[in-house]
């Protein structure tokens, strides 16, 4: 799926942190840059080494689809479209393409001149097998398969060049999932060798291609000499100008900034938000951010349970935490605040949601005294019918999962509850548990939940029935045919203004019913060496992009 399930994965990093004083050593920044410049002017050559957060077992991004593979896909395959500034959507590796008035059918007409880093030409079957390969079940897509296989009725190889795809029913975000780095478009030649050698080593047109790949260690990604089909957003044509990227895998996001500090690394994931300001002083090294689309990372309610299946106890819950002053707390004001379902940024966002909850504990008073939970006991927490008001908050207890600054904010969260007679109940539970209980529903709430993706069809994707019964992705069990219809009519409508008005509504609706406690969006943050350049995003998911990245000799 387009977004971790929980939303700062990280895997365990005791072991890795031991041996890091070695490995790290042995990569000092830009050792392996052969010439000099001087900033602004772009220098070919050089190795970049980047630390990220965690990995998948699968490199390649149409399996699964999480954003650890996303972030290497967007480094070594090109989509068939490029979302740039306000969602527009450009020509990429498809140059030209009709849309039939039905909305049923889509023609794209390919480049010509483009090939996989294996010499297989792009053309018409590539694609073809691509889709094809992403809405079958043994694939094991959720990210793709997930957005395309409900629509997806076949491709047609018009021409050489041609490809023609036929959908059952309309989909109106087709051309911004298109877009994504989820469905890069690999070789055929590549995907015939199996899952096995696909995960190891992806084949795409892209400007970089796997050189090597050791799990939960690096992968090593090697310049595309031959790269041509760079998209409308990048700087430049042609092939990338570094040679290298090493792409270390360093959960700990404290020994990933001392890393960058000792000019170890050149690109970090994720630094710390304590030491932001340092990073800004300091001169040596530079953040850079990218808010990411979709929906934010909050506390997902579970409407199935008591007290949460009463919507009065939900929006209590909103009124009384003081989410904005408890961010800002706990991130040292690193993060903005998000209080609406979608993330400014997103197709047909509405800011008018963005207060929609303001914080007053005397609202959520009469909210909670309306819902019959009147009484007090000793500690001041509500009752009803000798039962406590409680709320419990599992999160998972690996420091590398759930950072410092998110327990902190949770825990500010807990004292405003308190002010309001709600007691929360902080659960720190294993990854492996807390897995279990996403997969069972058996929760009150679920802490870290976000979503990635460019389109309000995220809407769908998180709070339908059909999203309920048939995807596993609506943690909340809500069910609204009120909510279904709106969201069905936003797939099919082909004109801009109603579409944005079926989702406007919609997202009223998700918000009145207080689905969600909202924190904060999923931005990409990096830091960064300052004799690094050329640093990007995309505009579709916010994925870090290295085509167009340089080093400098200070």
């Amino acid at each position: 799926m387009s977004s971790h399930r929980f939303g700062k994965r990280r895997i365990s990093a005791i072991a890795l942190v031991l041996a890091l004083a070695s490995t790290l050593a042995a990569c000092s920044t830009n050792s392996s840059a052969s010439t000099t410049a001087s900033a602004g002017k772009p220098v070919a050559g050089g190795t970049l080494t980047y630390l990220e957060n965690e990995e998948e077992a699968c490199l390649d991004p149409e399996i699964g689809g999480d954003i650890p593979q996303a972030m290497i896909g967007q480094q070594i395959t090109d989509d068939l479209v490029y979302e740039g500034p306000g969602g527009k959507i450009e020509p990429w590796l498809a140059k030209s393409w009709t849309v039939s008035p039905s909305g049923l059918q889509y023609t794209f007409t390919l480049r010509d001149d483009v090939k996989f880093t294996d010499g297989t030409p792009l053309n018409a079957a590539a694609v073809k097998a691509n889709l094809d390969r992403v809405v079958n079940p043994k694939t094991g897509s959720s990210t793709d398969g997930g957005y395309i296989a409900p629509f997806y009725k076949n491709s047609v190889v018009v021409s050489p060049y041609v490809l023609q795809v036929n959908l059952k029913q309309a989909d109106t975000s087709l051309l911004d999932v298109l877009a994504q780095g989820y469905i890069g478009i690999e070789s055929p030649k590549g995907l015939a060798r199996g899952q096995e050698a696909n995960c190891n080593d992806p084949i795409g047109t892209g400007p970089f291609e796997v050189k090597s790949y050791t799990p939960n260690q690096q992968v090593v990604l090697v310049r595309n000499p031959n790269y041509n089909s760079a998209p409308p957003g990048s700087a430049h044509q042609g092939p990338a100008y570094l040679s290298k990227i090493i792409w270390k895998i360093v959960p700990d996001d404290t020994v990933r900034y001392e890393a960058l500090a000792k000019n170890q690394a050149d690109v970090i994931y994720d630094p710390p938000a304590q030491e932001w300001k340092a990073i800004q002083a300091s001169g040596n090294e530079k953040i850079f951010t990218h808010e990411r689309p979709g929906s934010p990372t909050g506390i997902t309610f579970n409407v199935d349970k008591a007290p949460l299946d009463d919507v009065r106890v939900r929006q209590a819950l909103i009124y009384a935490s003081d989410e904005a002053a408890d961010l800002k707390s706990a991130y040292l004001d690193t993060y903005p605040f998000v209080g609406s379902p979608l993330v400014e940024g997103t197709p047909d966002y509405d800011a008018a949601l963005q207060n929609a909850y303001p914080y007053s504990v005397s609202k959520a008073g009469k909210l909670l005294d309306a819902a019959g939970w009147t009484s007090r006991n000793s500690d001041g927490y509500r009752t009803k019918n000798g039962q406590v008001l409680k709320v419990a908050i599992p999160y998972d207890s690996d420091a590398g999962q759930t950072p410092t600054e998110d327990l902190t904010l949770y825990q500010d969260i807990q004292a405003s509850e308190k002010k309001a007679g709600i007691d929360v109940v902080l659960q720190p539970v294993s990854t492996t548990a807390l897995d279990n209980l996403y997969e069972t529903h058996d929760y009150q709430t679920l802490a870290g939940n976000y979503w990635i993706t460019n389109t309000p069809d995220v809407l769908r994707t998180l709070f339908s029935t059909q999203a309920l019964k048939y995807y596993g992705t609506n943690g909340t069990n809500y069910s609204n045919p009120t909510l279904d219809s709106l969201l069905a009519k936003g797939l099919s409508d082909q004109d801009a203004t109603s579409r944005n008005q079926l989702y406007t509504q919609a997202q009223q609706l998700v918000s009145k019913a207080a689905l969600q406690l909202n924190l904060y969006p999923a931005e990409e943050r990096l830091a960064y060496a300052s004799d690094v350049h050329g640093i990007t995003a995309d505009y579709a998911v916010g994925l870090p992009d290295f085509h167009d990245a340089w080093i400098s000799k200070q």
